[in-house]
């Protein structure tokens, strides 16, 4: 069967060329469309995750906000607490006193006499009219818990009989110096939180609602007057041992929504964010929409365009006829046809056909190349080397080397040469043997490659200006904490004591508690700047700032750690290597007095071995999979470090990083540094 047989389809067969045409064209677009439409609905799955990531953080930041204000109304009754006309029992000037910060805040404030409950002082009911003789169960609740534990007390949502309004109330017990006791308390309108949820509120369709212990509606972003209070029908959310997570229901429309929840720690409330399923699926069905109409749209024309080709295909194999063979114009078209620029040179290196692209390429006239030696397309810096066009072709001759992506310079006629690549294909016929090389001009991508390679090397340039930066902010705010607010508590703390002298027994023992948490916040700042940036590396050296630290970890946590440097000249290698090997063994100790259940020892190991510094940290804890789809132990996931920034550190200085970890067996980080020279950017 003849080659144009072959290629054309033609002959005692059961299909024309035309339905060739056509099954070939589906057989290709299919699945290349439905390739693409996989990658469509993957690209908007990734937009829904970012939607549920979002709900999940406004979930999380909305439980914060609440936790704040609950926090704040606890501020303000220690504060009120302390009221010397409490403390002195002047009802009266205390009552003034409320109702100036009821009026501020915009809240109610009641002192009740424990431990019967009777109102004492109501900052809404004017000073000398009648209180209520009884107290509302609820508040009869917290005022016995929060004299039995001494603590803070936080209800439910509850309607104030006294406001005419729902309220949530925050209580706290005090003792006066007489002994007497009371409870106060503060009733904040569930309006606050529903403002609070509203301004919250990142888009329309989005409901965050707020709800207190029993389930019943705190505040709501939308229709909060017609829900405060009721109760969630249909109570999905898991155990209260959960904080957070998400469930899918339907709102009281019947809406389908996606809800998640954040529990808070401090109030026992549940925050949940609403986000319509409607929305969330959007993105996907309006990009399956958008592709199923731009595929069908070229599914029609590519169908189309194989029939109308396929039919003229079979008139021009009806005029050629079946079995004769091409002529030289139909080859010259089929050689000129060819995406790039094809050369046939025979076993003497002389060239024999060269297509019009490669003309173009290297300058030349048609027809000028043909008879003349591959060797004049070769700079004449090339010609004897290694790269020699000529010899690449007789390599592709003898050994059958197809040469593909062979990468060498060409030569135009005007002397001028650019980058290249050919492939070879070595053909044997009647009249000798000879080799098709296709030859294409890779001058752009060349280019590309450099910009690329730039622009990595700024980048990489741009991490390490980064990194020193954070390390000399940190240096900056270890000095400032130092020598400037260090000294100022210090000073603090003499002239207290200069003022405890001259009080009271009870005003000099309030002092002393004074002095005492100022000299507790003064050793915390000493080691919040101590591990911002230990000032024994620049003035002791790295070797005993790590020694200080590990020493210092070792008796904070009780875990026994050893330290061994074997290499004398540790403080003679770059800043920036020697900050990187702190900074490793602090986060590294970090994770394991996070993680590493059950260890009891810890090993520090600095050594060198030819002109590689190498750290190994190791440790007896319970182990973890180290494998990349599990996240690794000693990885921080609050933030900092972690085992990335612990590898880009590392592959910034030309380092390796490696971690080895099973369960029950221990964890092991291994960090190799060149000594000898900075990393080489590629």
């Amino acid at each position: 069967m003849n080659i144009t047989r072959r290629l054309l389809g033609t002959g005692n067969r059961g299909f024309s060329v035309r339905a060739y045409m056509v099954g070939l064209a589906g057989a290709i677009l299919i699945p290349a469309l439905l390739l693409g439409a996989w990658l469509t609905l993957r690209s908007a799955g990734s937009e829904r995750e970012l939607l549920e990531r979002n709900s999940e953080n406004k979930a999380g930041q909305v439980a914060a906000d609440i936790e704040h204000e609950i926090a704040t109304a606890k501020a303000t009754l220690v504060a009120l607490a302390s009221s010397r006309y409490l403390q002195n029992e002047d009802f009266r000037g205390f009552h003034e006193q409320l109702v100036d910060v009821a009026n501020r805040v915009g809240a109610q404030f009641v002192l009740r006499a424990a431990p019967d409950g009777q109102q004492v002082i109501n900052s809404i009911i004017p000073w000398g009219q009648p209180l209520r003789p009884d107290a509302p169960s609820h508040s009869m609740d917290a005022l016995k818990e929060a004299i039995r534990t001494g603590t803070a007390t936080i209800s439910n949502v509850f309607f104030g009989q006294t406001s005419q309004r729902f309220v949530v109330s925050v209580g706290i017990p005090v003792t006066l110096r007489n002994g007497a006791a009371y409870y106060l308390s503060v009733a904040i309108p569930v309006d606050t939180f529903a403002a609070s949820l509203q301004t919250a509120t990142p888009q329309d369709q989005w409901i965050i609602t707020l709800f207190d212990r029993d389930d019943s509606i705190i505040a709501r972003s939308e229709a909060q007057h017609d829900l405060v209070g009721s109760k969630l029908r249909n109570p999905n959310i898991p155990e209260r041992a959960s904080q957070d997570g998400f469930l899918i229901g339907t709102n009281r429309f019947g809406i389908a929504y996606r809800w998640a929840w954040r529990r808070s720690e401090s109030t026992g409330w549940i925050v949940t964010v609403g986000v319509p399923l409607s929305v969330l699926e959007a993105p996907a069905q309006r990009a399956l929409t958008t592709y199923t109409a731009a595929a069908g749209s070229l599914f029609i024309l590519a169908m189309t365009f194989a029939f109308v080709v396929g039919g003229r295909l079979s008139q021009s194999v009806g005029e050629m006829g079946i079995d004769r063979k091409p002529t030289r114009d139909e080859f010259r078209v089929l050689f000129e046809s060819a995406p790039n620029g094809v050369l046939v040179v025979d076993d003497d290196g002389l060239m024999v056909l060269a297509s019009q692209k490669i003309e173009r390429q290297f300058g030349y006239l048609p027809d000028e190349l043909i008879g003349h030696s591959v060797e004049m397309l070769v700079p004449e810096r090339l010609r004897e080397g290694h790269s020699s066009l000529g010899r690449v072709f007789r390599i592709s001759l003898e050994s059958g080397d197809r040469g593909a992506d062979r990468e060498l310079f060409g030569r135009r006629k005007d002397g001028s040469e650019f980058p290249i690549e050919i492939s070879l294909n070595p053909i044997t016929t009647g009249n000798g043997n000879f080799v098709m090389a296709i030859i294409i001009d890779i001058s752009s991508r060349v280019l590309s490659e450099q910009r690329l390679s730039a622009a990595l090397t700024e980048r990489d340039d741009l991490r390490r200006r980064f990194m020193q930066a954070q390390e000399d902010e940190r240096l900056r705010l270890a000095h400032e904490l130092h020598d400037q607010t260090a000294q100022i508590l210090t000073a603090a703390l003499l002239e207290l004591k200069v003022h405890e002298l001259q009080l009271t027994d009870d005003g000099r023992n309030r002092a002393r508690m004074r002095r005492i948490r100022l000299e507790q916040m003064g050793k915390t700042l000493h080691r919040i700047a101590w591990e911002l940036r230990p000032a024994s590396i620049d003035e002791l050296g790295l070797t005993s700032a790590l020694g200080n630290y590990i020493a210092e970890w070792s008796h904070q946590y009780a875990i026994e750690a050893d330290f061994h440097c074997g290499y004398s000249r540790l403080d003679s290698i770059s800043d920036e290597k020697r900050t990187a090997i702190y900074r490793i063994v602090q986060e590294a100790l970090t994770n394991i007095a996070k993680h590493a259940t059950g260890a009891t020892s810890v090993s520090v190991v600095i050594d060198c071995s030819g002109s590689i510094l190498r750290l190994t940290i190791e440790d007896n804890g319970a182990g973890f999979d180290a494998t990349p789809a599990t996240p690794a132990a000693g990885e921080r996931r609050e933030g900092g470090l972690g085992l990335a920034g612990m590898r880009e550190r590392l592959t910034l200085i030309g380092g390796e990083f490696e971690i080895e970890s099973s369960g029950g067996a221990g964890t092991t980080i291994y960090a190799r540094l060149p000594l000898d020279s900075e990393r080489l950017i590629a």
